[in-house]
């Protein structure tokens, strides 16, 4: 059974930051019944945007049973004792419902000067920074030394609840595909086909060799409204706010139109094998939206 889940409203796509709003979304999302909560991550963005550690923090302050997920985490940009430390205090405070998707980012390379990190070998940074991470996790009092990434040794207390908090990682290329199956428990892409999901089984069957404990995942931009004209036009002005590019590079891998529309679409993607979805809500009144999706397209999704 395919788990749904949503975006928390925290950064200002359609509108701006409100801080009740966020709350009250995360406790309506828990009360409907989806299965996790995301928040997205970025240091210069064309819009404002919360940080994702302290997002779930507070949100996790409100809600009780539902998963908190970061997506994704721009790993490479943090001292991996820092997101070590933020993911066991999350998890802990949360009491083990912590989804650590993770990335090497690169929607904007100015990102990586202004934090003072080379952007060469992003994905080589990516896995040895998840080790060093994973490490401290483990606390298994070794220290992790590799070509881009020292961390030494310390206990760090509390650990975390989950062993292991399960890591996603995000992105398109077959490169990320490969990675996940090797070093996570996840591949987390946005704007990918239903046959490219079909394909990333194929990797991790051939990898793996088993499916059990993985997930193949989506971040999916979504918009209901009562015609597809109406929720295109919408999402056509989230995107162009958020990312400063042109809906038709990204309506194929879009969700939006009628619950009908949004029924096929995810369909899709479920027949070809995603274990977990995450609706971007994009647009005006998201706090409808998510009801709508919850009472009209969640219940007819196979």
């Amino acid at each position: 059974m395919t788990k749904i889940g949503c975006f928390i409203p925290s950064y200002a796509g359609s509108g701006p930051i409100h801080v009740p709003s966020i709350m009250s979304f995360s406790r309506e999302a828990e009360r409907l019944g989806y299965s996790h909560l995301w928040a997205g991550d970025h240091y210069l963005w064309n819009v404002g945007i919360l940080s994702p550690m302290t997002t779930l923090a507070a949100v996790s302050a409100v809600t009780e049973t539902i998963q908190l997920g970061t997506g994704v985490y721009l790993l490479n940009l943090r001292h991996p004792s820092i997101t070590a430390k933020d993911i066991a205090s999350v998890d802990v405070l949360s009491s083990g419902r912590l989804i650590m998707g993770v990335g090497i980012g690169g929607d904007n390379p100015e990102e990586y000067r202004v934090m003072g990190v080379e952007p060469n070998a992003r994905g080589k940074r990516l896995e040895e920074n998840m080790a060093a991470v994973q490490s401290l996790l483990d606390q298994d009092g070794t220290e992790f030394a590799g070509e881009y990434v020292t961390v030494s040794s310390f206990t760090m207390a509390p650990a975390p609840i989950q062993k292991p908090v399960p890591m996603w990682i995000g992105g398109r290329a077959q490169v990320v595909v490969e990675r996940s199956a090797r070093t996570a428990q996840g591949w987390f892409p946005v704007w990918v086909s239903p046959s490219r999901i079909k394909s990333a089984w194929d990797t991790v069957d051939e990898i793996r060799g088993s499916r059990e404990g993985f997930h193949v995942a989506l971040n999916i931009f979504a918009t209901i409204d009562d015609t597809r004209e109406a929720a295109g036009e919408a999402m056509a002005t989230h995107l162009n706010n958020a990312y400063g590019l042109p809906f038709d590079a990204f309506e194929r891998y879009s969700a939006y139109g009628s619950a009908d529309d949004l029924v096929e679409t995810l369909n899709a993607y479920i027949d070809a094998g995603v274990t977990d979805i995450a609706l971007n809500i994009a647009g005006p009144q998201i706090g409808e939206q998510l009801q709508r999706f919850a009472e009209d397209v969640i219940p007819r999704l196979s």
